[in-house]
């Protein structure tokens, strides 16, 4: 009888665990398709309540984060996205979209930090985001913050990963036309050109380093 009872309780336990992951699987769907529409809030409700059912799923707190974020609540959006870090520490995605929250509250020095870390978390660049994209925006913020040397450096890798990302050139040209180096400028707005002929604003950025070099 004792191991018939025993038996029972472990049929219960798999059968309630085979229940619950069936039900977190079905909100899941249900809040990323609420999210696609729009529905934030009710997006929202589906991953909390998955995360009543089992806290440890870190991509449950990912897609709650990104809830939070859409609605504006950005510290508790980070928190989340920290939770699922924790859970998940080489989750390059949450690292990454943590790094977009940060930025919107002008926390620069986190995000520095978490685009550093979301490329260390994938050498190899072998998931989304590319590498060459946290560069290019690491290399943008680096200009927000006047350090071109470092901003022309993180274009640089964007480069190197993707010899054909003209934004890149750019605005590396940009960097190198806020120092004065126009010629270097010129280098890299003709690269930009090259890949992308019809763009006004390269060709713009080149026309103003070329006025500047007559004067």
């Amino acid at each position: 009888m004792k191991k018939l009872t025993l038996l029972t309780i472990i049929l219960t336990i798999l059968l309630a665990s085979c229940n619950s992951q069936t039900k977190i699987e079905k909100l899941g769907q249900e809040g990323t398709q609420l999210f696609e529409q729009g529905d934030a809030f009710g997006a929202l409700s589906k991953f909390e309540e998955i995360i009543k059912i089992d806290d440890q799923i870190a991509e449950a707190h990912l897609r709650k984060a990104d809830c939070l974020d859409y609605l504006a609540d950005y510290r508790s959006s980070i928190e989340s996205y920290s939770k699922a870090i924790q859970l998940e520490p080489k989750n390059k995605i949450a690292i990454y979209n943590r790094a977009l929250t940060y930025e919107k509250i002008g926390e620069f020095e986190n995000v520095e930090d978490d685009y550093k870390l979301a490329i260390d978390t994938d050498p190899s660049n072998s998931s989304d985001p590319d590498n060459k994209l946290i560069y290019h925006n690491l290399g943008i913020l680096y200009g927000q913050l006047n350090n071109l040397d470092n901003a022309i450096e993180a274009f640089s890798n964007a480069i190197e990963i993707d010899q054909t990302y003209a934004d890149a050139y750019h605005n590396r040209g940009y960097a190198y036309q806020l120092q004065g180096k126009h010629e270097q400028a010129i280098e890299n707005f003709d690269a930009a050109i090259n890949l992308k002929p019809n763009d006004l604003d390269y060709q713009d950025s080149k026309k103003r380093s070329q006025q500047m070099m007559e004067k």
